[in-house]
């Protein structure tokens, strides 16, 4: 039984490798899970959904590159561990300060803040307030910022792990629903069964969107909010 089930499955495998775009597609699909599970690894900004604002360099274009001063915040940001920066990220320990030019002074760094592409502002932090080992660092946005400045590039690598992980959650929500009702209405039948049809008949009625759109009214906002109303319809 072993040896036959091994036979199917290579000649499956066989069948899979001359299809070109069955292949094409696994590669595809492979790679996309890999960014996925690595999103915060080798996304430029692994803040929590790459979701670093910094205003001013709003909606610039591909292959931007910007001088910024790393400043400390006010609070404490700890070091999260390997597991969760793998699922999480990790929350940025500085400010971003975009920069046209800088001075640096016994005990301060004086710099020109990039406010736009014609106006500055000179403003001076004290060292004590930046990075020391690397208060000055260079960024290339390789796929340029949106209208809050945030990475582009970062945005997409971690919404593809958004996007593969609607799709896994919906379809087991839906798969659960699915079993469940389907074994009562066949382990009951009658009333029970027809009573069940007519309601995913109602369901199936109204419009995907418009579903979605309620459920997320009723449930908010967020990302379990968006899996469940997606599972559900």
């Amino acid at each position: 039984m072993t040896q036959l089930s091994y036979s199917f499955q290579r000649a499956a495998w066989q069948r899979l490798k001359k299809n070109k775009g069955a292949m094409f597609g696994l590669v595809v699909i492979s790679f996309s899970v890999l960014v996925a599970l690595f999103a915060y690894f080798i996304s430029p900004d692994p803040s929590p959904y790459a979701n670093r604002i910094i205003l001013e360099i709003g909606r610039q274009k591909p292959g931007h590159e910007q001088t910024f001063l790393k400043v400390k915040k006010e609070k404490e940001v700890s070091n999260p561990g390997l597991v969760s920066w793998l699922i999480s990220g990790k929350e940025d320990k500085y400010y971003y300060v975009p920069i046209v030019g800088h001075e640096t002074k016994k005990d301060s760094i004086i710099i020109q803040k990039f406010i736009d592409e014609s106006v500055t502002e000179r403003q001076a932090f004290p060292l004590s307030r930046l990075d020391l080992q690397q208060p000055i660092i260079n960024k290339k946005f390789w796929l340029g910022t949106d209208t809050y400045g945030r990475d582009i590039m970062s945005r997409l690598i971690v919404g593809v792990r958004v996007s593969l992980s609607v799709g896994l959650i919906t379809v087991i929500i839906s798969l659960t629903i699915g079993l469940l009702l389907g074994s009562i209405a066949g382990y009951f039948r009658g009333r029970s069964d027809n009573i069940i049809m007519w309601f995913m008949n109602v369901i199936w009625s109204i419009p995907t969107l418009l579903l979605v759109f309620a459920i997320t009214l009723v449930l908010g906002k967020g990302f379990w909010q968006v899996f469940i109303a997606v599972g559900l319809t």
